[in-house]
């Protein structure tokens, strides 16, 4: 009671005894799920989140869907603060095969974050890859040794379903022949996404996603470093990855530049469900020919013990230009 912890005080200070349980050791997770853009999809992860004495940890994620690929490895070592500040040994395999394109790559990378503030994170790295592809006519195989710097910033009152925050993030990256990779370039990227609440039944979400490319030869360039629009992260009522500019022969092949934003109003139905209409627009582009393409169409939420489980339906939308 008040009156006990008062009479223990001595010198007006409270003994306070603070007993600590350490976290799981290993976790693992597993998932299944679908989406337009990948069909069906297994995930599987595994964390062990104390090597050693010094809190080294190691972190695997493989996913598995019809078109895509990928494993994930990360061995993660805490700096001077382990909350603020660590440094990674990262490598991965992706495997890509869709409409636009095919691309394999491996690659090893090292890299080095620290939290800045509050809510900016830095993370400084430099990634060695090996990448096969073909994109349309473009046939090749390239090595790159990329350096970047990353800068995110995340606020949300709640991780699930936030009524009010909003995540900025930009990078930096590029590579030269002089450092042992195929080819130069250059590449900026710039993403926003912003939520806020009005009364106690509705959402405004808004997002944008740009990004401009400076290279010694589009051709050579893998997928991963092209600009594509279209799918469920992009724009909706478009395949994934479908739009850009295209070569003589009519095939996507990507562009230098990238413009894509999105607007969405959700109203709470009833229960755990939830109702929206959206409007998204932008394209890839080279140089200043931007050619934006518009989708839009309704969707419906429902808020699952599993997590957030998402349907919609886009449709693309004429733009009549003069």
């Amino acid at each position: 009671s008040e009156m006990c912890i008062r009479d223990r005080a001595e010198e007006g200070q409270v003994p306070v005894r603070v007993v600590l349980e350490p976290a799981p050791r290993i976790e693992y997770t597993i998932g299944v799920g679908a989406s337009t853009d990948y069909g069906p999809r297994f995930r599987s992860g595994f964390r062990n989140n104390r090597i050693n004495h010094q809190g080294h940890r190691l972190i695997s994620d493989l996913s598995v869907a019809k078109e895509i690929q990928g494993l994930t490895i990360e061995y993660r070592i805490p700096l001077r603060d382990p909350r603020h500040e660590w440094f990674s040994v990262t490598g991965g395999y992706l495997n890509e095969e869709i409409d636009t394109f095919d691309n394999e790559t491996q690659r090893l990378g090292i890299r080095w974050s620290k939290v800045m503030s509050e809510h900016w994170l830095r993370t400084v790295s430099v990634d060695a890859s090996h990448e096969s592809f073909e994109v349309g006519e473009d046939v090749d195989t390239t090595r790159l040794i990329v350096p970047a710097i990353n800068f995110d910033n995340k606020t949300s009152d709640r991780d699930l379903f936030p009524r009010h925050g909003h995540r900025l993030g930009f990078e930096i990256r590029g590579t030269d022949e002089l450092i042992g990779s195929s080819l130069s370039y250059v590449q900026a990227k710039v993403w926003m996404r912003w939520i806020r609440s009005f009364g106690q039944r509705n959402r405004l979400l808004a997002r944008l996603n740009a990004g401009v490319t400076g290279s010694s030869d589009f051709s050579k360039l893998p997928p991963s470093v092209r600009f594509f629009a279209g799918g469920d992260d992009s724009i909706r009522g478009f395949d994934y990855n479908t739009l850009g500019p295209t070569d003589a022969e009519g095939n996507v092949v990507g562009g230098n530049n990238l413009l894509v934003a999105s607007i969405e109003y959700e109203r709470h139905l009833k229960g755990n469900f939830y109702g929206a209409v959206f409007v998204d627009a932008g394209n890839a582009f080279d140089d200043t020919d931007f050619d934006p393409e518009v989708g839009a169409g309704l969707g419906l939420k429902w808020r699952s013990p599993l997590g957030p489980i998402r349907f919609y339906l886009g449709y693309p939308c004429l733009l009549y230009t003069s």
